[in-house]
């Protein structure tokens, strides 16, 4: 009903008389039969005596909700208190007298309540108060013996309970919460099991409370959901708090942490997630996954051949099919170094369910394979003198791709830092001609500038490297004007194949290259040549600097932070120290048995595809 227009605050009129009408704060409607408004007659119809009693009725209204916001417990219970006596025999009584004196005060309390006369009310004040001081130490000590269950309020220990006092408990605990809150449903501050224990008038042990806890469903549920109590939550059944293999990758890779993966790094998790899907299910529920299904995982790992899926014969083959021919047909597995990174992204996967509380524990750990054959394979080992002689003799064109591996020898970058480069990412600083390297590709705008290159990591990754004095002077400057000049981004005639980068455009050509001039075996691959100007530039390069245009990781030192920090170096110090790794090459006749025109001789192929379309990623798609 609107409020009249024209009165104070609280006041309210129905009919021809005046109220006071207040909001009851929700924390306390219970003690008001669960009203959120309350009505109080002020008995007149005159509007300025409905003024003088409006305030002193608010007055006392708003006493009472503080008062109910703020209960003293013990206070609500010292006359119940006070009315207890201990027996010769140990037993409590009611003790008369003090119950009488706690009725007194009580019905002084109401006569200050109803007197006008303030001299009157200050005299009862204070006889009450006398009283009650007469009473305080009694009290005090009564308080003592109630709060800490001795004497008359000692209880009885109980280490386990009857389940059906239990469950007698819980229900009077319910309808006690149900009374106490105007038939409402419970007041979850106030815990259900926490009240029975209360109830029970017990000193209970934790057993007993864990029987509570336990009772409390079969309690208060009908007897027809009874038998559904004894099924417990099946770990094959998703729930909430049960995702699927299919959701957690989704998370996983929607976690910040995991924003600026490189791109060796997303086709590692893109090929485990692959085994781990075709073996185990995308709704497979986290909590049915046990370490016997990870240790299948790791058998199908233990025997894949690399790049199984690109091979015809494997094509259309689960992973676990092929493992088993491998296994059978004893066909070369992949390295050790890339089957443990696998097994150790299912351990990271896991781990971070753990974190996230959707298991219990982690399924795979310690399942890393160290195997006797492992110790017989060969590492990626740099060129030595032979083969880079091999690979530039005096007659090595300088032109188109032909220098990129140039810039990977002399500058020590990664197949895809060098394939991706833009001919913007050659800047002069200081006068000094240097790379770059960034994710970044300048020029463009919005998220445009981040969505064509990648680097290893965000940190050491991105530098910049002064370009080697060696490659200008076989004209490297003058080859990337033509560049710009033909309107060229990019510094090399590259495609990009997705997550996967630019560098796998011209890897047929790299190897193609290396085994027309002898050097292609086992343990050389185009990443050789920054194995070679790390082992050439090692004790050669200042540590620092030789780490810091390397693009390796320094540390989390105050001096690498601060002091090494890539911009804020001298870059003609840096070039000084680049200039010092040398190369003996384009200096010596070729072997005619070995005369090959390097990267140009062999135009782009085009990717494989599978069935008609590119190999799906898992990382922008997973099946759930």
């Amino acid at each position: 009903m609107p409020k009249d227009s024209g009165l104070s605050k609280y006041l309210f009129r129905k009919g021809g008389t005046f109220y006071v009408r207040m909001a009851v704060p929700k924390e306390i409607r219970g003690a008001f039969g669960g009203k959120d408004i309350l009505l109080r007659s002020l008995r007149t119809g005159d509007p300025k005596v409905a003024e003088i009693r409006k305030d002193i009725e608010v007055g006392k209204i708003k006493a009472d909700f503080q008062r109910l916001s703020n209960p003293d417990h013990f206070a609500r219970s010292l006359t119940s208190s006070l009315r207890w006596s201990l027996n010769a025999d140990g037993t409590a009584s009611i003790m008369e007298p003090v119950e009488t004196k706690a009725t007194a005060i009580g019905a002084l309390s109401v006569q200050i309540l109803l007197e006008d006369d303030p001299e009157k009310r200050a005299e009862l004040e204070a006889r009450k108060q006398v009283m009650l001081e007469k009473m305080q130490s009694s009290v005090s000590e009564w308080k003592e013996d109630f709060l800490t269950r001795r004497g008359p309020f000692a209880r009885d220990h109980i280490d386990v309970a009857n389940p059906t006092d239990v469950q007698s408990w819980v229900r009077d605990a319910n309808r006690f919460s149900e009374f106490m809150d105007g038939g409402k449903p419970l007041d979850q501050s106030i815990p259900l099991d926490a009240l029975a224990a209360e109830i029970s008038g017990r000193d209970v042990s934790e057993t007993v409370r864990a029987q509570i806890v336990q009772e409390i469903p079969s309690a208060l549920l009908p007897e027809r959901a009874w038998p559904y109590l004894s099924r417990a939550r099946s770990p094959s059944v998703p729930n909430a708090d049960n995702i699927t293999l299919g959701d957690l990758i989704k998370r996983f890779f929607a976690d910040d942490k995991r924003a600026n993966l490189d791109t060796a790094t997303r086709r590692n998790y893109n090929t485990t997630i692959e085994i781990m899907i075709d073996l185990l299910g995308a709704n497979t529920p986290l909590r049915a996954i046990k370490r016997d299904d990870i240790r299948r995982v790791q058998r199908v790992i233990r025997y894949l051949p690399p790049r199984a899926k690109d091979c015809e014969r494997f094509r259309e083959m689960t992973y676990q099919q092929i493992s088993e021919i491998a296994e059978k047909e004893k066909i070369t597995a992949i390295k050790s170094g890339t089957r443990n990174k696998y097994i150790r992204n299912i351990g990271t996967l896991f781990a971070y369910a753990l974190e996230e509380e959707k298991v219990e524990s982690n399924p795979a750990l310690g399942l890393l394979l160290h195997l006797p054959e492992d110790r017989n394979e060969q590492g990626k080992a740099p060129f030595d003198s032979d083969d880079l002689r091999a690979m530039f003799p005096n007659t090595y064109q300088m032109m188109g791709l032909n220098w990129l591996p140039l810039v990977m020898l002399f500058q020590g970058f990664r197949p895809n830092e060098a394939a991706q480069l833009d001919t913007a990412d050659v800047i002069r600083v200081d006068g000094i001609w240097v790379f770059d390297l960034t994710e970044e590709t300048k020029g463009r705008v919005g998220s445009d500038r981040w969505a064509d290159k990648s680097l290893k990591n965000e940190t050491s990754a991105v530098r910049r490297v002064p370009i080697h004095q060696k490659l200008i002077d076989f004209g490297f400057i003058d080859y990337i004007k033509l560049r710009i000049d033909a309107n060229k981004q990019k510094l090399f005639d590259v495609k990009r194949y997705g997550q996967a980068g630019y560098f796998l455009s011209v890897q047929d050509q790299f190897a193609a290259w290396l085994e027309g001039v002898g050097v292609k075996n086992p343990s050389t691959s185009p990443h050789s040549f920054r194995h070679t100007w790390a082992t050439k530039s090692f004790g050669v390069v200042h540590d620092g600097l030789r780490k810091i245009m390397g693009g390796w990781t320094l540390g989390k030192g105050v001096d690498v932070q601060t002091y090494l920090h890539t911009n804020l170096l001298d870059i003609h110090r840096m070039k000084a120290e680049l200039d010092k790794v040398t190369f003996d090459i384009c200096n010596t006749d070729p072997d005619p048995a070995r005369t090959h025109p390097g990267l140009i001789a062999t135009k782009l192929k085009r990717r494989a595809t599978r069935n008609g379309k590119r190999r799906r990623t898992i990382l922008a798609d997973t099946p759930t």
